[in-house]
């Protein structure tokens, strides 16, 4: 049998946006004085805004709060993917589109802001990516479950029914703790400790005898 559903982390999963998130934060923390090198990023993929933000304040004692930290991040990186578009990770698109085919719906489980998923949603094959979990539609971000439980919630099936694929630490977590089944596809972070996570190399492997068998 097929998934009854497919659910999407964005950033560093279906779209190589890191690296603006990267940018965005490197040149808001040396306008608010904070020193944030190369490499400080990686403790925050997959992480939400709202914790994000509270850790680089509170590390850094940056003097601004949370919230509007988080506000600005989003409105920076924002302008940064209409600039430059929103880079499909390899075998994401065709991905999205043999899901449409074979008549699977597919969410987009994103801790980012609608405003910035909104660029990859409007990028998206016609008829996938019809729903979305973003950072603002949820009480408690991932790693908290609730993300990947509302996504599951909104095409009407149980998680456990549902494949779910991530690049981080934190989201693998929180797909994994909602029920589904989940895959890791790796790109800036170390994965392999995850535990319960089906590991590939590149969403370029999925076709549907991989979903078939995952549901096995």
């Amino acid at each position: 049998m097929l998934p009854l559903g497919v659910l999407f982390d964005m950033d560093g999963t279906l779209t190589d946006t890191e690296k603006l998130w990267f940018q965005a934060e490197t040149e808001l923390i040396a306008e608010l004085g904070g020193d944030w090198q190369p490499g400080d990023e990686r403790e925050l993929i997959g992480l939400n805004l709202h914790d994000a933000s509270a850790l680089l304040v509170n590390r850094l004692k940056l003097d601004i709060s949370p919230e509007d930290f988080g506000r600005i991040l989003t409105d920076r990186v924002t302008e940064l993917g209409r600039r430059h578009g929103m880079p499909w990770r390899p075998g994401a698109y065709e991905l999205l589109d043999l899901l449409r085919n074979l008549d699977i719906p597919s969410v987009l489980v994103t801790a980012s802001m609608r405003r910035f998923a909104q660029l990859t949603l409007g990028q998206a094959p016609v008829g996938s990516l019809e729903f979305a979990v973003t950072g603002e539609d949820v009480v408690r971000g991932k790693p908290d479950p609730e993300a990947y439980q509302r996504a599951a919630s909104l095409i009407g099936v149980e998680p456990r029914d549902c494949v779910a694929f991530e690049d981080s630490v934190h989201g693998l977590n929180s797909a994994r703790r909602a029920g589904a089944i989940a895959v890791g596809v790796p790109l800036n972070v170390d994965i392999s400790d995850v535990p319960g996570v089906i590991l590939i190399d590149s969403l370029e492997q999925v076709d549907e005898d991989f979903l078939r068998a995952l549901m096995r």
